[in-house]
């Protein structure tokens, strides 16, 4: 989506590129983004920069604009769906959502009436959070019960397949013959030749089996609490799924647990059993799994941990739990003075950044 700013006659914008670059912190990250803009000015520029004040202003106020385009062209629908509602808002008063703002760069172009500048900046992203949530559809009554299962991973084992080859040769054989003869009065002679070609044609397949990932599952430490902090945040009442698990002996967290230890998903039965068990007393849940892939050191000796969340959210219809909201496969990272701080961090964070893109997907089709 693309934000639209309030400009004079003498005036076009023009976003000419933009950067986001993730500098890690402890345990989140600092988002920075560029945005360049081009000014047409009614004067020229005086030692390369516009005589005029309210011009340079003007225009690295639509630099910090481009700037936020930039940031929000990464964002999913359903983000940029509740933004919009709010753009004009945000647009109007851009200096509190764009913060921390510098000049990089900075040039009179086209006989000196085109002014060029590009700045850095961040994000307000919590100042942009509380705003869209202020301007969310209000809901008509109470949100809805929810019940989330966060299954934290790592790899335990995996196993590789040899390719299979097959391979295919054909063999064929040509003959070729030609004769001729000459009658002249009663004696007759005659010729010929012969000859045979073997062609061999040859090719095939491979086939590879996918590798086979055995998954330790762990209990991590805040990662329920934050995840329901996150849900309950937003209004919705979250039953804490291991007080569902003892009321309704069809929802099996261990047969969760053991599943996802070997695969990516829930079978079946063990799915279905869980949506019967809850069925007409909780219509939403939460299924996800938080896989810690790597670790490392960052530039400063502390240590950094690389997770990927990836969760699906199922309503009941009366009939069905059909699938409302999904967040694919994404990537966060944490830091810590030790790699168990560092994995907790990045394992909170990965959950929190899942609940939130869920709450937006919610949000945007007014789920309650």
């Amino acid at each position: 989506m693309r934000l639209m700013s309030r400009h004079s006659v003498f005036m076009a914008v023009s976003v000419l590129s933009f950067l986001v670059v993730m500098f890690p912190s402890q345990g989140s990250a600092t988002e920075i983004i560029e945005g360049t803009t081009t000014y047409e000015m009614e004067k020229k520029c005086r030692a390369g920069k516009p005589r005029r004040e309210e011009d340079r202003e003007m225009a690295l106020r639509n630099a910090k604009v481009a700037a936020l385009n930039s940031w929000m062209n990464g964002k999913s629908k359903a983000y940029g769906d509740l933004f919009a509602s709010s753009e004009q808002e945000i647009v109007a008063d851009i200096d509190k959502y764009v913060i921390n703002a510098s000049v990089t760069y900075e040039a009179c172009t086209g006989a000196k009436r085109s002014y060029v500048v590009s700045i850095e900046a961040e994000p307000n992203v919590g100042a942009i959070d509380r705003l869209l949530e202020r301007n969310k559809p209000k809901a008509t009554g109470p949100r809805s019960r929810m019940t989330a299962v966060f299954v934290a991973r790592k790899q335990m084992s995996v196993k590789s397949y040899d390719a299979k080859v097959t391979s295919i040769q054909e063999n064929q054989e040509f003959s070729e013959a030609e004769q001729s003869a000459e009658v002249s009065g009663e004696s007759i002679s005659a010729s010929g030749y012969s000859s045979t070609r073997n062609v061999t044609t040859t090719g095939g397949s491979t086939e590879r089996k996918s590798d086979k990932i055995t998954w330790d599952v762990f209990q991590s430490d805040g990662l329920d609490a934050a995840v329901n902090q996150t849900f309950s945040s937003y209004g919705y009442r979250v039953i804490d799924a291991s007080q569902v698990a003892g009321r309704f002996p069809g929802f099996d967290l261990a047969a969760f647990r053991d599943e996802f230890g070997v695969g990516d998903d829930l079978t079946p039965e063990t799915k279905n059993s869980a949506f019967n068990a809850i069925a007409g007393k909780i219509p939403l849940l939460v299924i996800a799994t938080v896989d810690v892939l790597q670790s490392g050191t960052g530039p400063y000796g502390n240590a950094v941990v690389y997770v990927s969340v990836k969760a699906q959210v199922y309503q009941d219809d009366g009939l069905f739990y059909e699938v409302v909201a999904s967040v694919a496969p994404t990537q966060e990272q944490g830091k810590g003075p030790t790699a168990s701080v560092a994995e907790t961090n990045a394992l909170i964070s990965a959950a929190e950044l899942a609940s939130k893109e869920i709450v937006n997907q919610l949000n945007a089709q007014g789920i309650m």
